[in-house]
């Protein structure tokens, strides 16, 4: 910023010494003599006398020229200079924001839109980027303008009075128009918001729309959406159109006025009156510039407040964890002790209600119930994503505070119902998870995954390119390779998020497989979906509204008559 203020400085002053050299130039045109007030009219003549030079016409013609080009290589300069910092501060709006959003609580990041968290990366940053640039341009015209004035002031104090209150009365008349510029600002960011989400929900369901024939319905959302934006933008750009228009006729008025009163009640001598003419007209288009910017920054203000809004959100839900530290070894077991846990504070009944479960190190746990039983809750209170309203969670021991909770982090392999894979190669999506391993760590995570063999087969193996989250490979072999990034990160514990319940058979069969064989060499966490899964499990553990019901080994729930897993298996409801 000291720099770009040196350049406007700079830029400024070449523009009033190039004002002050009109004066001699004036007067050598053989136009009269030219009152200035403190002398400003010698000050080119003392500078010439001091270098030896006589100031002649030539001399002084090439010395404005000469400025002239020397303010506009300036002016250069202080665009580029303009635009980096635009970029720049753009740039580190949208880094503060992410490291905001990556430091944030998981409860915090689950109730905002992911369609307003990409746009407010995106386009409100640029905005607000853009208007941050406008603001260091309005700096510089004002102190361009302030010159202009002050060169003014010298030639006739009275007639800049006058045309300073000229100015001011257009301003205020300017106001309304600027207001309506401001929520013509919030009108379009609310449009841009909802074609963003219409965007982002109507692609991730595009497949559904296609198969129940509602590509139509997409269409016309989208449209209304679409047709929204270009109603605002027209009516922003008229109004911008109506303050140009009513700027240029109230100039070009006030000027023919000035002149008017010049001539006529001032008698201003002919060298007087063209340097007053010339510094004006050097102002008017300074002052619609100033004009025609404030309107983008008002334009694009609301952008700014939007960002600098979530950023405060996403500051105030921070999460209090530590520094990376080494991953967590789990030797004896996860303990939940009385956990309760409900998303609102107020109003709304718990989630999880005093839980107390122990998972053991190295065997499998399944948690099974209805839908709404509490399951995902559990499971994120176990990977430290959410903190307990009551009762605490226990490693080894240790209560799971934020000075374990990066450790601990690092020390979990989490497998998701949907696979998450990026547009990349599936080298790249398994090195995403442990970058520093080798080729024989990416082959051994493919074969306990039993995904080894399909990889093999393409065409360019572990350089094959997935597709978007994978697309171009099917269900079976993404959560595969799903289960292999997990498990290349050697995880001392292995959470399995109905991981197999999207999956035909013989893919089912694949992936329990691998994971019967991963049983006893690592803590397993399963959120079952089908009974096949529940069957290899260590335990079973019933939830219903938020409570444990019933646990115990899966052969010995299934007998109890009167026992809740039995009435789930017999209800035919999947065992969810």
């Amino acid at each position: 910023m000291a720099g770009s203020a040196a350049l406007l400085v700079s830029v400024a002053l070449l523009e009033a010494a190039g004002l002050l050299l009109l004066m001699p130039l004036v007067e050598l045109l053989g136009l009269g003599q030219v009152q200035a007030a403190a002398g400003a009219g010698n000050v080119w003549r003392k500078v010439f006398a001091a270098l030896g030079l006589a100031p002649g016409f030539e001399l002084v013609l090439g010395s404005f020229v000469g400025l002239l080009v020397l303010q506009a290589a300036l002016r250069r300069v202080t665009d580029h200079h303009n635009a980096r910092i635009e970029a720049g501060y753009a740039a580190h709006l949208r880094d503060r924001l992410y490291a905001s959003l990556v430091n944030a609580r998981w409860l915090a990041f689950t109730r905002l839109r992911g369609a307003d968290l990409t746009r407010a990366l995106t386009q409100e940053v640029d905005h607000a980027g853009f208007a941050a640039q406008q603001g260091l341009a309005l700096a510089g015209l004002i102190g361009l303008a302030l010159v202009h004035l002050a060169v003014a002031l010298m030639l006739s104090p009275p007639l800049t009075a006058l045309a300073l209150a000229c100015g001011v009365a257009v301003a205020l008349a300017l106001r309304p128009l600027n207001r309506r510029v401001h929520e013509a600002g919030k009108a379009s960011q609310q449009c841009r918001a909802e074609l963003n989400a219409a965007i982002t929900e109507h692609l991730a369901g595009f497949k559904v729309a296609k198969s129940h024939g509602r590509g139509g319905h997409h269409l016309e959302l989208f449209r209304r959406a679409t047709h929204a934006i270009a109603a605002h933008f027209v009516a922003a750009r008229h109004t911008f159109s109506a303050s140009r228009v009513f700027f240029e006729l109230a100039g070009w008025t006030s000027l023919m006025a000035f002149l008017y009163v010049a001539v006529k009640g001032f008698r201003l001598e002919l060298a007087q009156l063209v340097l007053m003419v010339f510094v004006f007209t050097r102002l008017l288009p300074r002052i619609g510039a100033i004009q025609s910017t404030w309107q983008h920054i008002v334009h694009y203000q609301p952008a700014f407040t939007a960002v600098e809004k979530l950023q405060a959100e996403l500051d105030a839900a921070r999460e209090a964890v530590a520094d990376v530290a080494p991953p967590l070894e789990l030797c004896r077991e996860v303990r939940l002790e009385g956990v309760s846990f409900r998303y609102d504070s107020v109003g709304e009944r718990a989630a999880v209600r005093s839980v107390s479960l122990v998972i053991p190190a190295r065997r499998m746990t399944a948690l099974v119930g209805a839908s709404g039983a509490g399951k995902s809750t559990v499971a994120d209170l176990l990977l430290g994503l959410l903190a307990p309203s009551e009762g605490r969670v226990l490693v080894d021991g240790e209560p799971l505070a934020a000075a374990r909770l990066a450790a601990w982090r690092h020390s979990i392999g989490y497998v998701p119902q949907e696979p998450f894979l990026f547009h990349d190669t599936i080298r790249a999506n398994l090195l995403w998870a442990r970058p520093d391993a080798t080729a024989a760590d990416l082959q051994a995570a493919l074969r306990a995954a039993a995904a080894e063999e399909f990889v093999a087969r393409l065409p360019q193996g572990l350089d094959t390119v997935v597709g978007d989250r994978g697309v171009r490979l099917s269900g079976g072999e993404r959560q595969r390779l799903t289960l292999a990034r997990a498990l290349l990160r050697r995880p001392t514990l292995l959470v399995l998020d109905e991981a197999t319940s999207s999956l035909d058979t013989e893919n089912e069969r694949l992936v329990q497989t691998a994971i019967g064989q991963l049983h006893g060499a690592l803590t397993i966490l399963v959120i079952a979906h089908r009974l096949s899964t529940v069957r290899a499990a260590d335990e079973v553990v019933v939830l219903a509204e938020g409570r444990i019901v019933e646990a115990g080994p899966p052969a010995e729930l299934a007998q109890r008559e009167l026992g809740a897993f039995r009435q789930l298996m017999q209800s035919g409801q999947p065992v969810v």
